[in-house]
């Protein structure tokens, strides 16, 4: 499959990662491999790049994208909440500088077979990993209606969850729903019609619910990037791209729970937990896509960079 990916954030990435010669830095959702590859081309003095991604589709067309630059890198497969397992195996310990790149990558969503989108007919499956064990489909036979109205609520901020999740389950009782159609439908008119939204399609909200439950995102993102802190030589960096609401919410506590340099009730006067600041937060508001950018790339649109460095 032919893809066109553009990757978002480029230049503002490049130079925040601020790679360093003879370093080790990690592209932890490798995905197209475009961020790679240009950190390789910005970069040629680091020592090496290591790729991860949970899709093994992806690590083969990044193999080749890279093929030029084979001596300094390294391609691996596996979810990056294990980020700590990945690289121990492959005598990685210390490294410098770590890029996500988080949600679903285009060629995920563009190729119908892995039923990430309402837009084509696909199996209701939205793995990216194709070897775990439940797909979409498998969640919504097992899951409860409450189940799934939390996971829409949750996950989605859908407001019509608890009437989707009902209509899920009535459909259940009668048939299958096994294609990514099927479901797009029971959401279209599940939601009144003079609710629905103007600029996305009324599914939206509910198939990326059902993605990140089927992933398990959120909680990953907490344990991937808790890995990438443990990992980070002084005056390494952690640059998180997120995509909507919920994951960009997770790099900010995150990064402001790491930099403080205490965290105990303001009604103790005197510090008792013993924290300390392990990150500089280098970018106080997060950096978005410029107008030319969304132009060019209007999947950019709801991008946001955030980069910290350890002290």
């Amino acid at each position: 499959m032919n893809i066109k990916h553009i990757p978002v954030l480029l230049n503002e990435t490049l130079d925040h990662l601020n790679c360093k010669k003879d370093g080790v830095y990690i592209d932890a959702t490798v995905g197209h491999g475009n961020h790679a590859l240009n950190i390789l081309k910005r970069y040629p003095e680091i020592k090496m790049l290591v790729g991860i991604d949970h899709d093994t589709e992806a690590i083969e067309r990044t193999k080749n994208k890279l093929k030029e630059y084979k001596d300094k890198t390294t391609l691996l497969h596996g979810n990056f909440n294990k980020l700590n397992t990945i690289l121990e195996e492959s005598g990685i310990q210390n490294i410098d500088g770590i890029l996500f790149d988080l949600g679903v990558s285009t060629a995920q969503l563009i190729d119908p077979s892995r039923g990430f989108s309402f837009n084509s007919e696909g199996p209701l499956d939205m793995r990216m990993d194709i070897n775990t064990p439940l797909s979409a489909k498998d969640l919504l036979i097992k899951l409860s209606a409450k189940e799934i109205e939390d996971i829409l609520h949750n996950y989605g901020e859908e407001r019509w969850a608890k009437r989707i999740a009902l209509r899920i389950k009535e459909n259940l009782e009668e048939r299958s729903i096994g294609t990514t159609r099927e479901l797009a439908d029971i959401v279209y008119s599940s939601i009144p019609k003079k609710f629905h939204p103007k600029r996305i399609h009324p599914a939206t909200k509910t198939f990326q619910a059902l993605r990140i439950a089927v992933n398990d995102e959120l909680n990953s993102i907490d344990k991937g990037l808790d890995s990438a802190l443990g990992l980070l030589n002084k005056g390494g960096r952690i640059c998180a791209i997120s995509f909507h609401s919920l994951e960009d919410r997770i790099v900010k506590n995150r990064f402001k729970y790491w930099a403080a340099e205490c965290i105990c009730p303001k009604s103790i006067p005197i510090c008792v937990c013993g924290k300390t600041s392990t990150v500089k937060i280098i970018t106080k508001r997060p950096i978005c896509p410029s107008e030319k950018e969304i132009g060019e790339n209007p999947r950019s649109r709801s991008a946001k960079l955030r980069v910290a460095e350890r002290i």
